[in-house]
């Protein structure tokens, strides 16, 4: 059998805390994973060791003591959502508080997958709901799927419309164009409705803006399951990822599957 591995929730003091260990419990229950609480956020594995500082210690650490009171004068401290990045290094899952600042950097930045939580407790008869767009990762899919099943509850596709290959025209030829995105998200999710013969499938193409469409679908969701945005810094300060403002407002968890690697936070969008 392999390894569920660990799921690791940031659970601060404050709004949203119990919200947040419990949703961690459940998944963990559910899954087999342990289960780590983190209560310190300064929390960094690539940080060197202390140095020694008594008398002994030489001028190699007299050299390092400088050093590290140049780099406090010059050099910005890690943020939290940085830190908290480092801290998912290894797990199965992050889970942290949607009240957390810079939760969308978060979710932009962390190693592995982050579920965001909001205070009030989520829909427990709802569906998931996956947020499938052109680029939308294979890991995405199967985290959706996977945790449907697990739950027992359907899964609820929103068909998010790629801008720069559909633009509204007349009526008939949009109801052409719908189902024509019907099929093809018949045909991408084809794998996963035979190995995942249990969980029923609803697909629904949205027309509006994503932001309000991702947001409105939390209503009466379980979970929402996004993927990272593969937008780079240039065009994500142009025109903000829906994930990015998805997860400040959702109703419901929302878990953001990263790619495939490590974080990439390269100015310019994935290929």
């Amino acid at each position: 059998m392999p390894d569920p591995g660990v799921v690791r929730a940031f659970a601060p003091p404050g709004t949203g805390r119990h919200a947040v260990v419990a949703w961690a419990r459940r998944h963990a229950r559910r899954t087999g994973a342990r289960i780590e609480v983190l209560v310190d956020p300064d929390l960094d594995p690539e940080a060197p060791p202390a140095r020694a500082t008594g008398t002994r210690a030489g001028p190699i650490a007299l050299v390092g003591g400088l050093l590290e009171h140049v780099w406090a004068l010059f050099g910005a401290p890690p943020s939290l959502a940085e830190r908290l990045g480092r801290a998912s290094a290894g797990a199965r899952m992050l889970v942290v508080p949607q009240s957390l600042p810079e939760v969308d950097v978060l979710v932009d930045t962390a190693y592995e997958p982050v579920t965001v939580v909001p205070t009030d407790p989520p829909h427990p008869q709802g569906a998931v709901v996956l947020a499938l767009a052109h680029r939308t990762t294979d890991e995405t899919i199967e985290a959706a799927f996977d945790a449907a099943e697990r739950r027992g509850v359907p899964v609820h596709v929103l068909r998010i419309r790629d801008p720069d290959r559909w633009t509204r025209v007349g009526t008939e030829d949009e109801d052409g164009r719908v189902d024509e995105e019907r099929r093809d998200c018949a045909d991408r999710l084809s794998a996963w409705r035979v190995t995942h013969p249990s969980v029923p499938l609803e697909v629904r193409v949205g027309d509006g803006d994503p932001t309000v469409e991702l947001i409105g679908s939390t209503c009466d969701a379980r979970l929402l399951v996004v993927g990272r945005s593969a937008r780079g810094r240039v065009l994500g300060a142009v025109a903000p990822s829906p994930v990015a403002r998805t997860v400040r407002s959702a109703r419901c968890p929302v878990l953001v599957v990263p790619p495939p690697g490590p974080p990439r936070r390269s100015w310019w969008p994935r290929a």
